[in-house]
Order: structure tokens, then sequence, then C-alpha cells
């Protein structure tokens, strides 16, 4: 990836960003019956907890695997992560320093109705993202670690990770071929090893 792995980092970093604003929204507009069907749908007349979901209903002290086992009151705990908006504090980020884009107002299409929030860019390399790929010692580490950041509160302050939003897998997957150093030479004929920002 050399410089791509930035761009790895910017594609993980706002992905996980859009993913908690469309889970907000949703939270906002559907009741928890709906959100619970959406979440565990069922496929082939026949519904199942993904492994990420497990980790979550067992990280909420519910020690249940068949997803029509939950009560009402579980599937609402399970469904809601009832983010707080004023309390995210995950940016955006673009490798850019772009001064006009330090703070900015999102959702303001009519399809969001009217759940727009302030938020900022950061650049793309104070993403925590890339400091996780940078310190993490195997994909196993570097897996556990995304697993467990930290992107808002939810409206009792506790944290809400990006594991909570399903979407570990995914960020693994995006930053795969930037997990390996890339080999190149200096000008005075050196081999060095060029990992993370360059």
């Amino acid at each position: 990836h050399l410089t791509g792995d930035i761009h790895a980092v910017t594609a993980a970093n706002n992905l996980l960003a859009a993913q908690m604003d469309a889970r907000i929204f949703h939270e906002l507009t559907q009741k928890d019956g709906p959100l619970y069907d959406r979440l565990v749908p069922k496929i082939k007349g026949v519904r199942r907890f993904s492994p990420i979901q497990l980790r979550r209903l067992k990280r909420l002290g519910i020690d249940k695997t068949d997803p029509d086992s939950l009560t009402d009151e579980e599937r609402t705990k399970f469904a809601r992560l009832n983010i707080d908006t004023t309390k995210i504090m995950w940016n955006r980020v673009v490798d850019l320093n772009d001064r006009y884009l330090r703070k900015i107002t999102i959702g303001q299409s009519p399809t969001e109705k009217g759940f727009a929030r302030e938020t900022a860019f950061d650049i793309a390399v104070a993403s925590e993202i890339m400091a996780i790929l940078a310190l993490g010692t195997s994909v196993a580490d570097i897996k556990e670690r995304l697993a467990s950041m930290v992107v808002a509160l939810d409206k009792s302050g506790n944290p809400v990770t990006a594991d909570d939003l399903g979407m570990t897998g995914a960020l693994l997957v995006l930053l795969k071929d930037a997990f390996e150093p890339t080999l190149m030479q200096s000008l005075e004929g050196t081999p060095v090893l060029v990992h993370t920002g360059p």
C-alpha cells in the first residue's frame, strides 16, 4: 500500500463515522421491533446472531444465543445504542489540512429528516486507526484494538465502541493490505521498511 496506507485508514475511519451516523438515524426513526428485525433479520425463516452480535450480548450481560428468546426489554437493550450526539468523539478524516473542514454541519439533506449535527474533520494520519495500525503486533491484536475504540458515549455516559456498531470485521478488511510494511531503498541504496503514515 505504501502511501495507500493513508487511504486505507481514511476509508476505514470514514466508514465507521458513516455507520455511526446511519445507526443514529435509524434509531431515531424506527420503533424497537422493526429496529431489532433489521439488525437480526430472518434468513430463510431462521434468525441467527452473528459472532459480533454475540459479543455485544455478552457485554450487555445477556447470556442467550437464540434471537427469538430475548425479552422485549433485552431486544431494546441490544438494538439501541442510544448515542448522545453531543458526546461523539469520532470525526471523519481527510489527508489534507483544509481549515474549512475544521467545523462542519452534516445531515442537512431532506432525507435526513432534520437530524443535522455539528462535527469536524481531522487529518487522516491523526486517526486512532493509524495509531492502531502502527502499534499492532498481530492481526488478532489489531482486531482487538479496533473493536475497543470508543467512538461516542451513550445517553447514560457509557462508552460506545466500534464493536457495538458491528464494524470490526469491515475495518479489518479495509486495512488488510496495509498491515505489511513496504520494502524500499533510500537514496544511498540502503534497504528501508516504511510502514503506516510514511
